[in-house]
C-alpha cells in the first residue's frame, strides 16, 4: 500500500531518481533494519503511478513472478481502481474511454481520437452529494464552477496499462481526479497548484481490487480506499463545518464504493 506519508520520496517504478528510492530498494532497507516481516527476496511484477495508492503485487520467487507477469501481459488479470472527482458527469455516467495516448509537455499525456494502439478503459460513476451535510443551495451554485468539494466516485476497469492512463481518461470525460497535480488543472489563469488540487496533498486514485486465476486457483484481492478518514476533509476551503473543513463520512463513502462494485464488477 502506497501511503502518502511513508512513501513521500519513494518511486514505485523502482527507477531511481535524484532524492528518490525505488519501492524494492525501500523494502530491502526495511528488511536490513528488521522492520519488514518477510526477510527473503521479493520480485516486482507490475507498477503503479507514483501518486496511486492500493494493491501492488510482489512474488517470493522468480517462477511465480514470471507466471503472474505473463497474466498481466496477456490481459488475464481483472483490475479495478477507485477515484474521486470534484466534477459531475457532463454526458455519460458510464461507458468506454478509448484512444491513443500521446506525450505532451511536462511529462504529461493526452488522449487522441486515433485508434492505432488505443488505451482502453471502462468506467462507472456514483454521486457523493448525499454524504455531505445540508448546504446552502445558493452558495453551491456560486461555487459550482470552482468545484471545491468531492462530487463523484469513479470506478475504473482498465483493459490496457499505459502511463497515466486513468488520470488522462478521467480528464477526457470532464472528471479530473481530485488532487492530481498534472491533470486537475484549472481554467483560471495563474491559479496555484494547491488551488487546482483543492489543497490536497494526495491524488485520490486507488488500486482497489484485483482478480486472477493462478495454477487453477481463483485469487481475489480487495483493498478498500482510505481516502476520507475521520478528521480528513476532501476540501478544506469549503464549508465551515467540523472545525473549518467539510468532513465526508468515511463509512458512507465505503458503502458507496462497495455498492458500486457489487453493481458493476464481474461476479468473481
Amino acid at each position: 500500500h502506497n501511503d502518502k506519508k511513508s512513501t513521500k520520496n519513494i518511486n514505485i517504478d523502482d527507477e531511481e531518481e535524484e532524492e528518490e528510492m525505488g519501492i524494492l530498494s525501500y523494502i530491502r532497507h526495511l528488511q536490513s533494519c528488521n522492520s519488514f516481516r518477510y526477510k527473503g527476496r521479493l520480485y516486482g511484477i507490475h507498477r503503479l503511478d507514483k501518486v496511486t495508492s492500493g494493491i501492488l503485487l510482489f512474488a517470493k520467487n522468480s517462477q511465480t513472478a514470471g507466471l503472474i507477469s505473463a497474466k498481466f501481459r496477456n490481459k488475464e488479470v481483472t483490475k479495478y481502481y477507485v477515484a474521486v472527482s470534484y466534477s459531475k458527469p457532463k454526458k455519460k455516467k458510464q461507458g468506454w474511454i478509448k484512444g491513443d495516448m500521446e506525450r505532451t509537455r511536462r511529462s504529461m499525456w493526452k488522449l487522441t481520437k486515433s485508434m492505432k494502439d488505443p488505451a482502453i478503459t471502462r468506467f462507472y460513476t456514483a454521486g457523493l452529494g448525499g454524504l455531505y451535510p445540508i448546504r446552502d443551495k445558493k452558495k453551491d451554485q456560486e461555487e459550482e464552477e470552482g468545484c471545491r468539494f468531492a462530487k463523484t466516485l469513479i470506478l475504473f476497469q482498465p483493459h490496457t496499462g499505459r502511463t497515466h492512463q486513468l488520470r488522462v481518461a478521467a480528464k477526457s470525460i470532464g472528471l479530473p481526479i481530485l488532487g492530481d497535480p498534472y491533470y486537475a488543472t484549472s481554467t483560471i489563469k495563474g491559479e496555484s497548484n494547491a488551488k487546482r488540487t483543492n489543497g490536497n496533498e494526495r491524488t485520490f486514485l486507488h488500486a482497489a481490487a484485483l482478480h486472477m486465476n493462478l495454477n487453477g486457483k481463483d485469487i481475489s484481492i480487495w483493498s478498500p480506499p482510505s481516502f476520507f478518514q475521520k478528521g480528513e476533509s476532501p476540501s478544506e476551503n469549503d464549508a465551515e463545518e467540523e472545525g473549518g473543513g467539510m468532513i465526508i463520512s468515511s463509512l458512507g463513502f465505503h458503502r458507496i464504493v462497495v455498492d458500486t462494485m457489487k453493481k458493476y464488477c464481474d461476479n468473481k
